[in-house]
């Protein structure tokens, strides 16, 4: 994420650079030579050089990670979209297509969060530039690298087909690839296609158990549990079992602070009063 944040970059550099100028300004002291004038202090200061822009540079992009796991918690953890869109609004604008995974990994949720807070348009927008950035993508890990990214945002914006054609193109660009980075993607994309082919395969009882496993495991962030709750809601409304729809729905509420569900909960719930 540093290419996206100008003020930790411009940290990377400066402790890249500022090791080497205090080395050329304490060498003479020392040596009483100017460092640049010898083949070792030339050699000695490539070294610095090289080593401290290095360690700049780790140390500012562990800050932007954090600094944009922080920014996605908003949506993630505390459910909260709007506060996504504005505090996460400068990144985005720092975003330009095409963009790598790093840029898709956030631009993703930040359109997901848009869509939330009813900004349907603008979430396009989003989508299909991640599409031209997979387009402009040379190599196949690249791919699918902004590819992992655009399934869920295809599967609200486009619907279920749209998102499983994108997994069936991820897996078949990760097939035979033995790194652990593929092989993770390959297991997200697996899981991803499970989800989906129980709900379309119409079986309102399968489903219900599958978002049921979603909806009570800390493994998924809340609002990922919430939208479980909601799709098992809605499955136990096919299978006529009111209890178990009202409890469904009362997760939505009770856990899904300003995500559009709660609205959408609360007025199934009061239907069902």
């Amino acid at each position: 994420m540093l290419p996206y944040f100008k003020k930790y970059s411009i940290l990377a550099c400066v402790i890249g650079v500022v090791p080497g100028l205090v080395l050329t300004t304490v060498y003479p002291l020392f040596t009483g030579t100017i460092m640049a004038s010898t083949i070792g202090g030339l050699l000695l200061l490539l070294a610095v050089f090289v080593m401290s822009m290095t360690v700049g540079v780790n140390l500012m992009e562990r800050r932007a990670e954090r600094e944009t796991d922080a920014l996605l918690a908003l949506y993630n953890v505390d459910c909260d979209p709007q506060a996504l869109v504005e505090r996460g609004r400068a990144l985005a604008a720092n975003i330009t297509f095409p963009c790598r995974d790093a840029g898709a990994w956030f631009m993703s949720y930040y359109a997901q969060a848009l869509l939330d807070a009813g900004r349907t348009e603008d979430a396009k927008a989003i989508e299909q530039g991640l599409r031209q950035s997979m387009l402009a993508a040379k190599k196949p890990q690249a791919k699918v690298g902004i590819l992992v990214n655009l399934v869920p945002l295809a599967d609200k914006l486009d619907g279920t087909q749209a998102a499983m054609a994108l997994i069936d193109e991820g897996l078949q660009l990760t097939a035979g690839d033995p790194s652990p980075v593929a092989a993770e993607r390959r297991s997200f994309l697996e899981s991803q296609q499970r989800i989906m082919q129980v709900r379309e395969a119409g079986d309102a009882q399968a489903a219900a158990s599958l978002d049921a496993s979603i909806v009570g495991s800390d493994a998924y962030p809340m609002r990922i549990r919430v939208e479980a709750a909601w799709a098992q809601a809605r499955a136990y409304f096919k299978l006529g079992d009111a209890a178990r729809e009202r409890s469904a729905l009362d997760f939505v509420v009770r856990n899904g602070n300003a995500l559009a569900l709660v609205a959408q909960a609360r007025q199934r719930l009061a239907a069902l009063a």
